[in-house]
């Protein structure tokens, strides 16, 4: 299965999009297909609709989402099932809509790690609809009744074909539409303010996690209006799954969204996390987010647009109980607990992982403010 990922996991054939492009803005929103990959230059080339060929670094090229229909009711019908969890519109379903999904199916949530092992099949700690209709339909599904159903081996993501595999070249000259700083910024996240700058007063009913709709939304659907955006949200009665679909049914374009990757093992090959860390001497503090915040996301996370709840201070240790590493930016984010409720997790930014050898704590996973 080939990843829906941005960056140089897009697999040749697969149909992109330009964006944040400085030095050649003209072609921003230009839509087209991956023909070659030049790991020279690090750039994979895109022949455009208008048939010119184009190198682009990979963090310029959204992923299209494919065609979503199917002919078959069976799969639409899961998947109609499968949205009624999704209630903030990710596209996904985390672990603990995970949980609420299986007890509504009357299953053993006891069953809830081996169900997953078995879904999840790139083991990014995320289910997605496809990975969900593709298993319920295959024959693992009907093996699982025995709780006993083998761990499927993670799927290695398709890298773009070397030049012994991508075959002759093109004969079109490749022209460099981007230059070496043209790297895109990182997108920030509307907060409930921002909204109501936008779009005014919010309508009547809105929910706590609107805003994080919203940002799902406008991170799906880079052309359709936040305004717009609102008002599908309010026909839908506030449900994440189905504004997904309306919108969908407008026919703008939809882009892959790749939620931030679970780490789970180290270099090693022994499993990552819970781990015990301690903030690097020197460093800065480390800021903690609480995830229950409305505005909470990582983005907004990342370009201080949140009050931290805490802060922990070099030297200082800390465990790290999961991490998640960012597809676009490779920034790896951990998941601590502050204070005494277990059951309200927090956040840090922990930079970027560093290719050293063994943490002070035992471990074998270096980040930029932690060790």
């Amino acid at each position: 299965m080939a990843p829906a990922a941005k960056g140089p996991g897009v697999p040749i054939g697969a149909a992109v999009r330009l964006h944040d492009l400085k030095a050649a803005a003209v072609l921003n929103g230009l839509e087209g297909i991956c023909t070659g990959w030049d790991p020279a230059s690090g750039r994979i080339h895109v022949k455009l609709k208008t048939g010119e060929i184009k190198a682009i670094k990979p963090t310029n090229l959204w992923r299209v989402a494919s065609d979503r229909k199917t002919e078959d009711p069976e799969a639409e019908a899961v998947k109609k099932l499968f949205r009624k969890y999704d209630t903030n519109g990710d596209g996904i379903i985390d672990q603990g809509e995970f949980k609420t999904f299986m007890s509504a199916l009357g299953l053993n949530l006891s069953l809830t790690k081996q169900f997953l092992d078995c879904v999840d099949r790139n083991h990014d700690g995320y289910v997605q609809y496809e990975e969900f209709v593709d298993w319920v339909l295959s024959e693992d599904s009907s093996r699982f009744k025995a709780a006993a159903a083998p761990r499927i081996e993670p799927e290695r993501p398709e890298s773009p074909a070397s030049p012994a595999s991508s075959g002759p070249p093109e004969i079109a000259p490749v022209g460099d539409s981007d230059s070496e700083d043209d790297d895109p910024q990182e997108t920030k996240d509307l907060t409930t303010e921002d909204l109501r700058e936008v779009c005014g007063s919010l309508p009547y009913g809105w929910p706590p996690e609107g805003i994080k709709i919203v940002n799902n939304m406008r991170r799906r659907f880079p052309d359709f209006k936040v305004q717009r955006v609102v008002a599908v949200m309010k026909q839908q009665g506030f449900h994440g799954g189905n504004t997904i679909q309306a919108i969908r049914k407008t026919g703008t374009t939809e882009v892959e969204v790749t939620p931030p990757r679970a780490i789970t093992h180290g270099k090693s090959g022994k499993r990552a996390f819970p781990a015990l860390y301690q903030v690097r001497q020197g460093a800065s503090d480390i800021d903690m987010y609480d995830q229950a915040e409305p505005d909470f996301s990582f983005r907004n996370l990342r370009s201080g647009r949140l009050e931290p709840a805490g802060s922990l201070k070099p030297g200082e240790r800390f465990k790290i109980h999961e991490a998640r590493r960012d597809s676009d930016t490779n920034i790896v984010f951990g998941r601590v607990y502050f204070g005494t409720n277990t059951e309200r997790p927090h956040w840090v930014d922990l930079g970027k992982e560093l290719n050293l050898t063994r943490t002070a704590m035992g471990g074998d996973l270096h980040f930029a403010a932690a060790e």
